[in-house]
């Protein structure tokens, strides 16, 4: 800190103000407020400004210029750099004539607008905020690239109203592999023969809480409006899992109770358990948490000997719940060994056994990790696939030019079973789809899809 303070302060609310302040402070100091919160602020604030009228009815003046900033909020994998900023004070508003930063992927954040200096109204506030092509959200359960318009107004301080629109370019939902040992906090947990720090730190949560609840809980509750349209590129991996979803669904209600209009439906994906293949006959991605972890309901189906074999897949990507059903019934194990074995259970030989001990493992979240998902992301593409059948093995690859174009590379032990292929969405329903194989073969076609 490195300020020149001076002028005079009323002991009189209805006083006058007459207040310069000249320097630079840094913006580190804010993270003694939000390090509970893990988030964590660099940068330095050079301010030149006075501050004059009363304390009800501020007259601002000057500005503050903000250079070499940055955010993170590792929780919820929000990072933003070079961040700069210039705000001015104009009467009873603070104007925000620039704030701007990158993200991780070189996309641009930027805020412009202006904040009323009235805490009695919750500090009134009319802001624009604008991405392009901007990784707004990067952690270990979603990742998401998008251009986004939004508007904030009201009393930004308690109950602002945020609306607009976002345009994904890319959600990556990755599922893990392994369910965390503990799914969620222990509750009820009584503190026996605690040492006196800690019975004095747990004195101190408890006096917070009780005067959070006198307050009538936390005061901060946005009202949302907000629109996100995805034509296509939202994947849903691991687990077994590989899935491209799109649509569009609606952000409402407020922070404290969000509620999600709409889905994210699914375009094509499949379901792998050792070595078979499941395609999926439903999918939906919504939002309803309260948070940026989506709820799945997914659907496989194939026919499995003498029965017909359901997966479905239920539950928050952090924690999903496979479940495994049968048309007859049949128990889950029963279900699992004839999908994968097309035997029963009592008649699989001890590998057999090791294998299925290893897929119910998979699937409940107990260990093992995908090899493809790890090759897939090393090679960069959006979608590997390895086949065999009666000409041998064969792996395919894909990756989307943009939302309406993907191109496809599959390579087999034989001549015809490798394969160049382009596949261009005309409308959401119809599809045309080009093949040239190493053997001088070539083939087009048109399809459609209906939803019903």
């Amino acid at each position: 800190v490195a300020l020149t303070l001076g002028g005079s302060v009323p002991l009189t609310p209805a006083g006058a103000l007459d207040v310069t302040v000249r320097g630079t402070l840094d913006a580190a100091l804010a993270n003694a407020q939000i390090a509970g919160s893990g988030q964590r602020v660099t940068g330095r604030l050079a301010i030149d400004g006075a501050l004059r009228g009363t304390a009800t009815s501020p007259d601002i003046q000057g500005a503050a210029t903000l250079s070499g900033g940055s955010f993170s909020d590792p929780l919820n994998g929000v990072a933003f750099t070079a961040v700069e900023g210039r705000f001015t004070g104009r009467g009873t508003a603070i104007v925000v004539e620039r704030l701007a930063g990158r993200t991780k992927n070189g996309g641009t954040v930027s805020v412009s607008g202006r904040i009323d200096a009235d805490p009695l109204r919750g500090f009134p506030a009319d802001l624009r905020i604008a991405a392009r092509n901007a990784e707004l959200v990067s952690s270990d359960i979603v990742q998401l690239t998008a251009s986004l318009d939004l508007a904030v107004s009201g009393p930004l301080a308690t109950a602002p109203r945020l609306s607009g629109r976002i345009d994904v370019a890319t959600i990556e939902v990755r599922v893990p592999d392994r369910l965390p040992s503990t799914v969620e906090p222990l509750r009820d947990a009584r503190h026996i023969n605690a040492p006196p720090q800690t019975r004095a730190r747990l004195a101190q949560i408890a006096r917070q809480r009780a005067a959070t609840t006198r307050r009538g809980g936390a005061p901060f509750n946005a009202t949302l409006d907000v629109v996100l349209d995805a034509p296509g590129r939202v994947f849903v991996r691991g687990r077994g899992i590989d899935a491209e979803l799109g649509g569009q669904l609606r952000l409402a209600g407020t922070t404290r109770d969000m509620r999600a209009n709409g889905a994210f439906e699914l375009r094509r994906g499949r379901l792998s358990l050792l070595t078979q293949r499941l395609d999926f006959t439903r999918g939906r991605l919504t939002f309803g948490g309260g948070d940026l972890v989506p709820d799945l309901d997914f659907v496989a189906e194939t026919r499995a000997t003498d029965i017909t074999a359901s997966v479905g897949i239920t539950g928050r990507a952090t924690e999903p719940e496979f479940t495994l059903s049968s048309t007859p019934s049949l128990p889950q194990d029963e279900v699992l060994s004839r999908l994968l074995f097309q035997r029963a259970a009592a008649g699989l030989s001890p590998f057999q056994a090791l294998q299925l001990a290893q897929a119910v493992a998979v699937l409940s979240g107990g260990g093992g990790s995908d090899a493809f998902e790890a090759t897939r992301r090393a090679l960069g593409v959006d979608n590997l696939d390895v086949t065999t059948g009666a000409s041998g093995p064969a792996v395919g690859v894909s990756r989307a030019i943009n939302e309406r174009v993907r191109i496809g590379v599959r390579t087999g032990a034989k001549p015809e079973n490798s394969t160049v292929g382009v596949d261009i969405d005309l409308t959401r329903r119809i599809r045309i789809q080009t093949e040239v194989g190493a053997d001088g073969r070539a083939a087009a076609g048109i399809g459609a899809e209906i939803e019903y």
